[in-house]
């Protein structure tokens, strides 16, 4: 999705290609049931007491100073393209909500950079060796650390995690991040610092079940009436910073939380974010010296460090935006959003390995959207990264080979028709059209690029890009995604520290949109038995290396069927001061994930 617009917004197998197999997979120690997120590495926390506070914190200082010594203060100015509706990250629409909120935001724990769980508001992250976390896997016991307060100092209780969990899964809270809490049966709260978590199912993402922070029960209000709470404007928080003042339209003020967790954190007094929508004067204020950190860019790393030369450059980081086209394998606009009957020329496999063959994407990688890297599965990156090689080379031949095979034969004008098609009427014209969403040039030129690379095997694309709100809308709205009224979907996503509720939601043969199950995700309507049995394999375990296998079966799954095809991966850049130490670009991170380490040099 578009950066200024991401929404807070997924036989017989193949031989199973090599897994990626992070570094920490490879102690024996680590080789039995893991608990955590990431789920590597639990059990070595289990035997383990929280580290200190200046441990626990995940950005890195720019010295060896203390606490004391290093609080330098200061106002850091931070540019942002667009102002958040809200900063209950529960509530986001748009992941601006997430790049504000996360200074304001502390949960039980977070991922740091190298996608491993640290403890938060927590004392450790509960495991099965220190029984925090039952044999059967269906009970968690949270502690929290000793004498947590609300930034109003007030003090933070377990009572608070109950109420965020009571809070997000009210049906008429209008929540839209409901993290999993849909799994949890009840909290239990035997003292103020104990919240026991009963789930009705495992959760394998438990460690995150509270990252997105915690909600105060006396300083918010009713669950039905959270979308009105004045806290989403002027959060109590127990995040590094707290809001001061907000002009609308203009800027977001936060001053340090006094009460802050880590003793001599956050070492800024204030971050100012200033709200400016046009690439030029962000790039002005930077320019300038005006602004300190700079929110998506929107350009390469090597012209963005000459442009701001002096006073910062960009960081980097490999991204989760993961391209891809999305085929629609049923048959459009015929008021059935079922998986039949099959799409009169996408429901053939051999048409869409065609279309796969037919694309140069070293030409995509280089030429048409350079600074990306390729992508061949939903699993490009993280703990669950599966190594699919690129079986569907740019070979003109064998696209067109395969095309005549499948009964499309070239007309008199170059573009292919139906002659003994499995599932198109002789004569039927193969025109497909390409829908993705305005206003996101790189998407345009893929796009175009596309239509070209197509016509050279007698394929006719069109492109059809619509608002950003009618292609991500709702089955109600008409959403060609929810309705299955298009031919091929174009668009970037991602998945998570934990993929399985996406992963399930796009792939399962049970997730396909209708009536019954307006949520479903499977946009390409495709069913396949072996998928939905390596999906429930890896969600009905916390064995890292079983669920990354099956992980990888359902790659190879996808790559043989190609209900997606995955193009690349985009980088995520965002400018910082050089005068800014401490910073941190993550994966799994926001713009603010790390306030709270930031220096300011003068």
């Amino acid at each position: 999705m578009n950066s200024s617009k991401r929404s807070t917004v997924f036989v017989t197998p193949k031989a199973r290609k090599k897994c990626y197999c992070p570094p920490w997979m490879n102690s024996s120690k680590r080789s039995t049931v893991f608990v955590t997120l990431l789920l590597a590495l639990v059990l070595a926390l289990s035997a383990c007491a929280a580290p200190p506070p200046q441990q626990v914190a995940t950005g890195g200082e720019a010295s060896g100073e203390t606490a004391a010594q290093s609080d330098s203060g200061g106002q850091v100015v931070l540019i942002i393209p667009e102002e958040p509706a809200t900063l209950n990250q529960y509530l986001a629409v748009a992941a601006i909500v997430r790049q504000v909120a996360d200074a304001t935001t502390a949960g039980l724990s977070l991922v740091d950079q190298n996608g491993d769980f640290q403890p938060v508001l927590a004392e450790t992250i509960p495991s099965i060796g220190d029984g925090t976390v039952s044999e059967d896997f269906l009970t968690v016991t949270w502690k929290l650390r000793p004498g947590l307060l609300w930034s109003d100092g007030t003090p933070i209780t377990s009572d608070d995690v109950k109420f965020t969990w009571e809070a997000v899964s009210n049906p008429d809270s209008g929540a839209l991040l409901s993290n999993n809490f849909e799994k949890i049966a009840s909290i239990d709260t035997p003292d103020d610092l104990t919240a026991v978590v009963h789930y009705s199912e495992v959760n394998s993402a438990y460690p995150m079940q509270f990252a997105y922070g915690i909600l105060p029960r006396h300083a918010t209000g009713e669950p039905s009436a959270m979308e009105k709470w004045d806290w989403n404007r002027a959060p109590v928080t127990a995040g590094a910073f707290v809001v001061s003042e907000w002009n609308s339209g203009d800027s977001i003020v936060m001053d340090r939380n006094p009460n802050y967790y880590l003793e001599g954190q956050p070492y800024l007094d204030r971050l100012i974010f200033k709200v400016v929508p046009d690439p030029g004067a962000q790039m002005a204020m930077m320019i300038q010296g005006e602004g300190q950190v700079h929110l998506w860019p929107g350009s390469t790393k090597e012209d963005y460090d000459v442009q701001v030369e002096g006073e910062g450059q960009l960081q980097e980081v490999p991204g989760q935006w993961n391209m891809a086209l999305r085929f629609n394998l049923s048959k459009p606009f015929d008021d059935d959003t079922s998986a039949t009957p099959p799409h009169p020329i996408l429901g053939d496999l051999k048409v869409r390995q065609a279309l796969a063959h037919a694309i140069d994407y070293d030409t995509i990688i280089n030429d048409v959207n350079p600074g990306v890297s390729p992508a061949t599965s939903p699993f490009a990156y993280g703990w669950y990264r599966c190594d699919i090689p690129r079986n569907y080379t740019f070979d003109q031949a064998k696209a067109s080979a395969l095309l005549e095979e499948a009964g499309w034969v070239l007309g008199s004008d170059g573009i292919r028709v139906a002659s003994g098609a499995a599932n198109a009427e002789d004569g039927t014209r193969l025109t497909l059209q390409m829908e993705g969403y305005t206003n996101f040039q790189p998407l345009v030129k893929l796009e175009e690029a596309i239509v070209e690379m197509w016509k050279a095997v007698g394929v006719e694309a069109t492109i059809q890009n619509d608002d950003f709100s009618i292609i991500f809308g709702s089955l109600a709205d008409g959403s060609p995604r929810k309705t299955g009224n298009f031919d091929i979907l174009v668009y970037d996503s991602s998945l998570s520290i934990d993929p399985q509720a996406t992963i399930a939601g796009l792939f399962s043969s049970t997730s396909i949109p209708s009536a019954e199950n307006p949520a479903g995700a499977n946009y390409s309507r495709w069913v396949n038995a072996g998928a939905d049995a390596a999906i429930a394999i890896a969600g009905g375990t916390v064995d890292v290396p079983t669920r990354q296998a099956a992980y990888c079966d359902l790659a190879n799954l996808i790559d043989a069927e190609l209900p997606q095809l995955h193009l690349y991966l985009f980088t995520e850049g965002y400018g910082a001061t050089d005068k800014l130490s401490g910073y941190a670009v993550s994966i799994w991170g926001s713009l603010t994930w790390d306030a709270q380490n930031w220096k300011l040099s003068q």
